[in-house]
């Protein structure tokens, strides 16, 4: 990887340490460097995963992705998806309509993680920015006005102190981050084990969506990479060895659908693991915030993970961007464990009702849960809610007061928004906005002003797309001083 080598030593400051360079870590840098934050990222592992989990990146992580110019890149190596689809056998019992979403990007890119991780390293290097792999976090501890953390690189074995006005954990389920800051992580693992496997295969099954099959004799998804490339999550009895060529062919036979023909061949990983269930108590104590596993796993049924862990990095990098800069208070930050973690914590409810549907054993319940989501899905206003869901794109700050869109919610892209992470002040179309434009060109945070058809008043864009004021279309000269204020807002410790 160009951002990856070892020509240079360890830095001992920075104002940002990022423990982890998996999607989240890697993300977070991207975003970090976009706004001009000096960090620094370590990794103990000498690459980007091999045997990874997440293959589906939802709408809504693309949109963010696009502000960090990962997103086209990443599409190019997919296979974008108009649906989740729930089947038994041949028949289609559920099918959710990403194509219809209100995005840029409709659809759910079915692509592995180590290329999603690829992707992200080799934006880190096109910005200017590095991964120092092989370097492991030994201790970290708080030092006013931020943290000391001793690192060993481990080829040489040297060990070296940095000092960071911050430091986030984005070193997944077993984070040190998280054990060193004493934060506990609650909850529990599932009584299930999940098998992962990548083959190439011959198949004449569904196409154009990842598929969920289930099927009396357990649950299987399958999912189209690129080329003759599937990838299949399928529930497993706790003894069951790590699935050979055979196996899957089985799992295949007894859960697809017969009409598929498949012919499996030429295994390239497969794997098996227990689901965990936990959320960390806080996101944030003092300098240092949790992002992704390391502050909330959970079961992949829905693909939420790590789509969740890249909106808690997209959230987390302009707030401390901003604060690091000085145009906002340093009680900012506390709005990231106010707003992610009840985010989080209602994530964890939904892919735990997900799990129970999706794992049922008793027959009379799997054919009721079967008549219910066929039911459910001839409901057009329900498939678009599901789809809205899963597609992440109705997460929402707070309890938003007043007419929509509201503050708290996200402003899906319009043309003429700031590229990049920037700031917008969005008008209703037909508005003068030569007063808007004169206040936005004072603001001492840079603004992009933009018309969009159909919006009821003025909204003020965050740059991870949540809406952070409104006012009337007559008022909107006012909101870029509204926004200084709030910027400043001596925002309370939750919790």
């Amino acid at each position: 990887m160009p951002n990856s080598g070892a020509s240079s030593p360890l830095p001992s400051t920075t104002d940002v340490l990022i423990v982890g360079a998996g999607p989240t870590g890697l993300a977070l840098a991207c975003a970090l460097r976009t706004l001009g934050v000096d960090h620094v990222v370590i990794d103990r592992a000498a690459s980007t995963a091999v045997h990874s989990r997440a293959a589906a990146v939802h709408a809504r992580t693309l949109e963010s992705l696009a502000a960090i110019g990962a997103a086209e890149p990443l599409v190019a190596l997919g296979r974008p998806g108009d649906s989740f689809t729930v089947r038994d056998g041949e028949r289609q019992v559920l099918t959710t309509p990403f194509n219809e979403l209100d995005t840029p990007y409709p659809f759910v890119l079915a692509v592995p993680q180590q290329t999603t991780e690829e992707v992200l390293e080799e934006r880190l290097g096109a910005l200017g920015g590095r991964v120092y792999r092989r370097h492991t976090l030994l201790d970290l501890g708080e030092l006013f006005p931020g943290v000391n953390a001793l690192v060993t690189d481990d080829e040489t074995g040297e060990v070296r102190a940095i000092r960071a006005r911050y430091a986030v954990g984005c070193d997944g389920l077993h984070s040190t981050v998280r054990q060193k800051s004493g934060i506990a992580f609650t909850g529990h693992d599932r009584p299930q084990n999940f098998a992962l496997i990548e083959f190439s295969m011959e198949w004449s099954g569904p196409e154009g969506e990842i598929s969920f099959f289930f099927s009396p004799a357990g649950l299987l998804a399958v999912s189209h990479l690129q080329g003759d490339t599937y990838r299949v999550v399928a529930l497993v009895d706790d003894d069951t060895p790590t699935p050979d060529l055979e196996a899957v062919q089985h799992l295949l036979d007894t859960r697809g659908p017969s009409a598929a023909g498949a012919k499996v061949k030429d295994l390239k990983m497969a794997s098996t693991w227990r689901v965990s269930h936990r959320l960390a108590d806080t996101f944030g104590t003092g300098p240092v915030f949790l992002v992704g596993d390391a502050a909330h796993v959970h079961s992949p049924v829905g693909a939420q993970g790590m789509n969740t862990g890249l909106q808690d990095a997209f959230n987390l990098a302009w707030k401390l961007a901003a604060v690091l800069d000085g145009t906002a208070s340093p009680a900012l930050l506390h709005t990231y464990d106010s707003e992610r973690r009840p985010m989080a914590q209602g994530l964890l409810a939904f892919a735990n009702q997900l799990h129970d549907i999706s794992t049922m054993d008793n027959p009379d319940s799997m054919r009721l849960r079967n008549d219910v989501l066929s039911a459910v899905g001839k409901i057009p206003e329900a498939r678009a809610w599901l789809a809205q869901r899963l597609a992440q794109l109705s997460i929402v700050y707070g309890s938003p007061q007043g007419p929509k869109p509201a503050a708290g919610e996200r402003m899906p892209p319009r043309p003429g928004m700031a590229p990049g992470l920037g700031w917008s002040l969005v008008l209703p179309s037909g508005t003068d906005t030569a007063a808007a434009e004169r206040a936005a060109a004072a603001s001492p945070t840079p603004l992009a002003v933009a018309t969009a058809e159909g919006l009821p008043h003025a909204v003020l864009v965050r740059p991870d797309g949540h809406i952070a004021l409104t006012a009337s279309a007559a008022d909107a000269a006012g909101l870029p001083a509204r926004l200084a204020e709030w910027l400043r807002h001596d925002w309370p410790v939750l919790g």
